[in-house]
């Protein structure tokens, strides 16, 4: 990654604090493998090279509104034994949501949250949840954003296996932080980590009578917002 930073930066004289600071945190990221599919990491490095040079003359600090999807890559990071020994604990989802940044500083953000769909043999479990977000944002440039987030809502799990299928609500709980790249005024990118928490009744491979469950599930994304 340094090799690769290096490269994005030569020929410049003065390197604009923003994008050094985007290279850092995109290096920090990419190498902890937090909850990050490969893939991911691959088009963050991607997008990167190829965004960098355009960002300089964005600048997207104003109020606007915006839509938006994000790719996941999902983890069960806590009460996946619950559902089994075997259970694969890992999978991927996506987000479609909608928000307002308010000025530089804050924002609210509301979607739809699909996390993924985790297996053992035939026994499938899925979790999709409504979640509405307090934003904070930190400025590092004119076109790069720090930002942190708290919200919640409500989730539905949803476990599937031969011979019965069932599903449970609960409140949901999340929290993440993540970076943003203006592309133009019309288009930015980001990207970050969330951790989800929920305490569901799970029933498990066999449909048994249920037990509530305390429940962690990490999340590494990338996504595209459309400004308005």
């Amino acid at each position: 990654m340094a090799r690769l930073r290096g490269a994005a930066l030569q020929g410049t004289e003065e390197p604009q604090p923003g994008r050094v600071v985007l290279f850092n945190i995109c290096e920090i990221w990419i190498n902890s493998g937090v909850y990050v599919m490969q893939p991911v990491r691959l088009l963050v490095v991607v997008l990167v090279l190829v965004l960098v040079p355009a960002v300089s003359a964005a600048s997207g600090h104003s109020s606007y509104g915006y839509w938006g999807i994000d790719l996941l890559g999902t983890k069960i990071t806590e009460g996946a034994d619950a559902f089994g020994d075997d259970f694969d604990d890992e999978s991927g989802g996506v987000r479609f949501y909608g928000g307002y940044r308010v000025n530089e500083w804050v924002g609210v953000e509301a979607g739809l949250h699909d996390l993924g769909r985790f297996r053992q043999g035939d026994f499938r479990a899925s979790y999709n949840a409504l979640v509405i977000s307090g934003m904070l944002y930190a400025p590092v440039s004119r076109s790069v954003d720090l930002f942190g987030r708290v919200g919640g809502g409500v989730a539905r799990l949803d476990e599937r296996d031969d011979g019965f299928s069932v599903f449970t609500r609960k409140p949901i709980g999340k929290a993440g932080v993540g970076v943003q790249i203006h592309v133009n005024p019309h288009l930015l990118v980001r990207g970050g980590v969330d951790v989800y928490a929920l305490e569901p009744q799970v029933r498990g491979p066999g449909g048994s009578e249920g037990e509530r469950t305390s429940q962690r599930i990490g999340a590494g994304y990338l996504g595209l917002n459309f400004l308005f």
